[in-house]
């Protein structure tokens, strides 16, 4: 691996992965953990793990990596948000709207231009790539009260059971844990059963909804840190 080089953040929903260091010194960034391993060490990567390897150095890195299953084809990739990408917050956020409710004319501002209506106002927003298309999203917004609402979030019905949604909360965790954001609320429909149950699984809490935000949404929950 080359000096001063990093992977793209990534997971794989089948392989485990051990990584053994042959020469010079790796830098792992696994979750919201940063882990150092020197040459002649080993360090593995559990399933469905946010993780990726840099080479901090001016000198080569080689490693050796052991993967079970075969981790071809199940590498999952986590990608900032870029113009190039920006049409897909839209096209993804649409798909489950328009099957589910409808799309509400603050979806449809903040979607057509998630720059000035998210990332300019100190929020969020991730892409996922899995197999050289573009099948997931989620943002961090940050509210006018100062609190962080996870929404926007998204993942393609042909690519479902791949652990997609949990991961992108997981993500969601690392960045508040990384930047001291002592909770995150959302806002969602008690109807979108199986979102629920992922929301409650990860230690999310119904809370008094206000009104006038969403249209659709009939419950909100809350996740303190």
């Amino acid at each position: 691996m080359p000096p001063q080089t990093a992977e793209v953040l990534h997971y794989h929903s089948k392989s485990q992965q051990v990584f053994y260091i042959l020469s010079g010194v790796a830098n792992f960034e696994i979750e919201d953990e940063t882990v150092t391993v020197n040459a002649n060490e080993s360090l593995h990567i559990p399933v469905k793990t946010w993780h990726r390897i840099k080479n901090k150095s001016n000198d080569d890195l080689t490693f050796l990596v052991i993967s079970e299953p075969k981790a071809q084809g199940d590498r999952i990739e986590l990608l900032d948000y870029s113009e190039e990408l920006k049409p897909y917050i839209k096209s993804l956020n649409y798909e489950w709207l328009e099957k589910y409710f409808k799309v509400e004319p603050g979806d449809a501002k903040s979607l057509a231009n998630p720059k000035e209506h998210i990332l300019d106002k100190g929020g969020f927003v991730w892409f996922v790539r899995f197999r050289e298309q573009i099948v997931a999203t989620v943002s961090l917004l940050k509210k006018a009260d100062g609190d962080f609402e996870l929404g926007k979030m998204a993942v393609s019905e042909n690519f479902h059971g791949f652990g997609i949604g949990n991961m992108l909360i997981k993500q969601c965790f690392n960045k508040a844990k990384e930047l001291g954001i002592p909770k995150l609320v959302l806002y969602s429909n008690t109807k979108l059963t199986p979102a629920i149950h992922l929301y409650r699984k990860f230690g999310f809490v119904e809370t008094e909804l206000e009104s006038g935000l969403y249209e659709r949404a009939n419950i909100k929950m809350v996740k303190v840190f």
